[in-house]
């Protein structure tokens, strides 16, 4: 009776300890499967690496340039301008996470005068790329790429050289350029590496331009592939793709009317990324055929588990 017992103690054990090892085995690889899938995903929203430091190692330029005008409110007569273009930049993740092109032109007075001193027109442009993550001293997931623009326009009694009545404008472009490499990414030529986002295009006040203009070409075959995203506009991404260069460019425009004196602003973002949170498809993340294999082994094991329990 007490071999029986003892034989009967030791089944239960031994379906115990089974049961506890299966449970672990299959506990472990479902934390190795799920960690693989998050670590591999193309699209995974927790992915915060930098796509400009991967796959563009001929680094980004930034370009700026900006114009001060007083413009007749006829439509006739010349208009007082005051331009200039910020210096080109070359931004090397590998030297630094941040980079920036500033314009600043000359404070334009009116050419023919004005009876208070206050008339003017001064601007500011500041066009910066921060590098995301993993690149050193970065401190954003994504590469962001930023417009500010700011100053005074003042045309409450301005004149131009006519000595006509003039409105105020600002306008100012950004440009933005940078080649995805494939085969430095460890891509395919034409496949989809990641997305341009660009937030809302809204307007100010006093703005009257506010437009995304991309530019897409593959080196190979010389075509071209041109967008034009015209404010206001909603969100919207733009996949980036291997083996083309993509060309960005950020036009503004405001204009304040004769007999007034304001002062505007614009500042807009848009970022570099692996992911599209503006929904759709897109925003999930697709399998690729690593993680379809690593699901075939996930099933394959736990077969193999159950069969030996049983």
């Amino acid at each position: 009776m007490r071999s029986a017992v003892n034989t009967a103690a030791t089944s239960q054990g031994t379906e115990n300890v089974e049961g506890v090892s299966l449970m672990s085995n299959l506990g472990r690889c479902s934390i190795v499967f799920i960690t693989l899938i998050l670590v591999l995903a193309p699209g995974g929203m927790i992915q915060a690496d930098s796509v400009l430091d991967k796959w563009s190692p001929n680094f980004a330029t930034l370009d700026t340039t900006m114009w001060l005008k007083y413009e007749d409110i006829h439509g006739y007569g010349t208009a007082d301008v005051s331009n200039a273009p910020g210096p080109h930049i070359i931004a090397n993740s590998r030297i630094s996470s941040h980079y920036e092109s500033i314009a600043n032109p000359i404070d334009l007075f009116p050419a023919g005068g004005s009876s208070v001193s206050k008339d003017f027109i001064s601007g500011r442009m500041n066009f910066k790329l921060d590098f995301g993550s993993p690149v050193l001293g970065s401190t954003l997931p994504d590469d962001t790429f930023s417009v500010d623009i700011q100053g005074t326009m003042s045309a409450y009694d301005a004149r131009n050289g006519w000595g006509h009545e003039s409105n105020a404008v600002v306008q100012a472009k950004a440009v933005s350029e940078f080649f995805i490499d494939a085969n430095h990414g460890g891509g395919v030529a034409g496949a989809r590496v990641g997305y341009l986002l660009f937030p809302k295009l809204e307007f100010g006040p006093w703005d009257t331009v506010k437009d995304i203009y991309i530019i897409e070409t593959d080196p190979v075959s010389g075509a071209i592939a041109s967008s034009s995203f015209i404010g206001p506009h909603p969100e919207f991404a733009v996949p980036i793709l291997g083996d083309r260069s993509y060309n960005v460019s950020v036009q503004y425009a405001a204009l304040v009317p004769f007999g007034t004196d304001p002062p505007y602003y614009c500042p807009y973002s848009y970022h570099a990324s692996y992911s599209n949170p503006y929904g759709g498809s897109s925003a999930v993340p697709e399998p690729n055929s690593t993680m379809l294999l690593l699901l075939g082994l996930m099933t394959i094991s736990s077969a193999g588990f159950y069969r030996r329990k049983r």
